[in-house]
C-alpha cells in the first residue's frame, strides 16, 4: 500500500497547472499518477518541449530586456521578473499576450529558445 500524497485530492487540471507552476514540462494528457510522481520527484518527466513554451521564453526575454519601460505596466506573474514566470500561465493566456502585443512580435520571436 502506498503512502498518501498531498496531491491525491487534486483533479487532473489542478495537477497539470501545479506541475506547470513548478516549471515541469508535462503534456495535458499525462496520467495523474505520472504527474504526481513528477511533482514528488519520484520520476523525471520526459524531455518535452511545447511550441508554446518557446513563446513563453520569448515573452519573458523581451520583457526582461525592456524591463525599465514595462515593469510598471505588468499586472501578471511576469512582474516578478522570473524568467519562468510565463510557465505559470495557461497556454491561452500566452497566446493572448502574443496577440495583444503583436507590434512587438518580431522582438519577442528573437528571444524564443527551447
Amino acid at each position: 500500500m502506498s503512502v498518501p500524497s498531498p496531491f491525491d485530492r487534486f483533479n487532473l487540471t489542478e495537477l497539470y497547472q501545479t506541475a506547470r507552476d513548478a516549471g515541469l514540462v508535462v503534456l495535458p494528457n499525462e496520467s495523474r499518477e505520472n504527474i504526481i510522481a513528477y511533482l514528488l520527484g519520484e520520476k523525471e518527466p520526459p524531455p518535452i518541449e511545447h511550441d508554446i513554451d518557446m513563446w513563453r521564453n520569448g515573452i519573458m526575454g523581451f520583457l526582461i530586456e525592456h524591463w525599465k519601460q514595462v515593469e510598471t505596466q505588468l499586472t501578471c506573474p511576469a512582474k516578478s521578473k522570473d524568467p519562468r514566470a510565463c510557465f505559470g500561465c495557461v497556454d491561452t493566456q500566452v497566446v493572448n499576450c502574443l496577440i495583444s502585443n503583436e507590434t512587438d512580435l518580431h522582438q519577442i520571436r528573437l528571444h524564443r529558445k527551447p
